[in-house]
């Protein structure tokens, strides 16, 4: 009776477990269906994320920061920006009616004419090259003539090597503080006039250049094998050669304070020739327009030039200093020459030096640019807007230059000692206005007084001289 019992309960729990068992079973196969389904869609969206991923890594970004129009790829590796500067002048000299007469500098043209009118691109390829192409419509810097379309830049450069940069092709190498500062971000409307003759030694805008930088925080550093000009059309044969070294170094800065030091020296080891001949002459001058570029006849008031010479060179020395909206700079600049095949005579030595100066009226400072070593504008708090009542940044600058040509000259009205030199002496006072209605815009009016002082020979004491005023007005875009 007992086993009887035993065999109905255990029927009764088999018939009563199984199907119990067989719905689990289906449910465990409707869920793996499930899941795999599941599955499938996750699949698909992935798939569907990694193309739009793709996708947007492709496309195109469009912007305008300041006016400046630019194209970037999402991943930040392409990139190309429209850059245009253009600088409209207009100048009157104010010469006593003995310039007409004078052999040396005679009456020079007021007017007026485009210094600059330039249009480039730059960008970035591939993340670690980058590239500029600039072309300039403008007058240049000897002229006040405009000139058919030339290279001012066209590079390319390796920066996957930061700080460290490697640049090559066209560009102005970095020969002192001065002449770093970008042509848009002058105190005023040219540079020095000794910083300019050590720019035109062997740098200057569309100077062929192999350059290597080092373009840290606090130190600048430069080193360039250069040639001549993309644009020149004198020595048409072997190449000048020169090295060009800079060094800047910002040796003390704060909240309010920043101390700079530049020191920088040329070397023109191997002049151009003039032939092809063995030993052809290797001619080499140093000469500098007044600080004003707007005359027509390219007239230079003090100048050397010698139709042989070895090398040539320059060293120069720069300081600045900036307090909260106060800029103070100096430098002083020695120059070089040896003559070829002149045994008896000493090598010939020049000098120069300026000091110049900003005070921002409206509160801003002038900003340190760790890419060129140098100081950049003012930016304007508050745009210039007649219905927001913002009038933009306004900037007083002064500079006094002196570049002296003059070596070994002797005694006014005796003849020049052997070896001598009378290049003559330049003497440049300016003051200057600038207004920066915004990051784009700057108008510059200034005034200057140019003493040019010769020593001379064959005519009267003084005829050779000459001091006079200018006052000149800028109109500059900057994009």
């Amino acid at each position: 009776m007992k086993l009887r019992f035993a065999l109905l309960t255990g029927a009764a729990i088999v018939l009563t477990v199984l199907p119990a068992l067989a719905d689990e079973a289906a449910l465990t196969k409707r869920l793996d269906e499930m899941q795999k389904m599941i599955d499938a869609q996750q699949r698909q969206i992935n798939a569907q994320d990694d193309r739009r991923r793709l996708d947007t890594q492709e496309q195109t970004q469009a912007s305008v920061s300041n006016g400046r129009l630019s194209l970037t790829s999402a991943d930040g590796r392409f990139s190309a920006q429209l850059r245009l500067t253009g600088q409209f002048d207009v100048a009157d000299y104010m010469q006593s009616n003995k310039a007409r007469a004078l052999a040396l500098g005679p009456d020079l043209s007021s007017g007026a004419n485009f210094r600059r009118a330039q249009i480039g691109l730059q960008g970035k390829l591939f993340g670690d090259w980058s590239y500029y192409f600039n072309i300039d419509y403008g007058s240049g810097g000897s002229t006040g003539t405009e000139s058919p379309g030339h290279i001012q830049q066209a590079y390319v450069e390796y920066d996957g090597l930061a700080p460290f940069t490697v640049r090559i092709g066209a560009h102005p190498p970095s020969t002192g503080l001065d002449d770093s500062y970008a042509a848009t971000d002058q105190l005023l409307m040219e540079r020095s006039a000794p910083g300019d003759a050590t720019r035109n030694m062997a740098g200057g805008d569309g100077r062929d250049s192999f350059e290597l930088l080092y373009l840290g925080d606090r130190l600048f550093g430069s080193l360039a094998l250069t040639g001549d000009k993309v644009q020149e059309t004198t020595l048409l044969f072997d190449e000048q050669q020169a090295l060009v070294a800079r060094v800047a170094a910002v040796v003390y800065s704060d909240n309010d304070w920043r101390l700079v030091a530049s020191l920088a020296s040329t070397d023109v080891f191997r002049p151009g020739d003039t032939t092809s001949a063995l030993n052809s002459p290797r001619p080499f001058s140093i000469s500098n327009p007044p600080e004003l570029i707007v005359d027509d006849n390219s007239t230079k008031f003090v100048s050397v030039s010698d139709a042989n010479v070895t090398d040539a060179w320059d060293w120069n020395l720069e300081g600045a200093a900036t307090y909260d909206n106060f800029l103070a700079q100096g430098g002083y600049f020695k120059y070089g020459i040896d003559q070829r095949g002149i045994t008896t005579l000493r090598g010939q030595g020049f000098n120069g030096w300026y000091a110049e100066g900003s005070w921002v009226l409206t509160g801003e400072a002038r900003s340190w640019s760790t890419a060129t070593g140098s100081f950049t504008n003012p930016k304007p708090r508050v745009n210039f807007s007649l219905p927001g009542g913002g009038w933009g940044a306004l900037e007083l600058a002064a500079r006094y230059s002196d570049l002296n040509l003059n070596d070994n000259v002797g005694l006014t009205g005796a003849v020049t000692p052997a070896g001598g030199i009378r290049g003559g002496e330049q003497r440049i006072g300016t003051l200057g206005v600038n207004w920066y209605p915004n990051t784009a815009l700057k108008f510059t009016l200034q005034f200057q007084n140019t003493q040019v002082n010769h020593i001379n020979a064959a005519a009267p004491f003084g005829s050779l001289n000459q001091n006079f005023d200018t006052v000149a007005f800028r109109t500059q875009i900057a994009l």
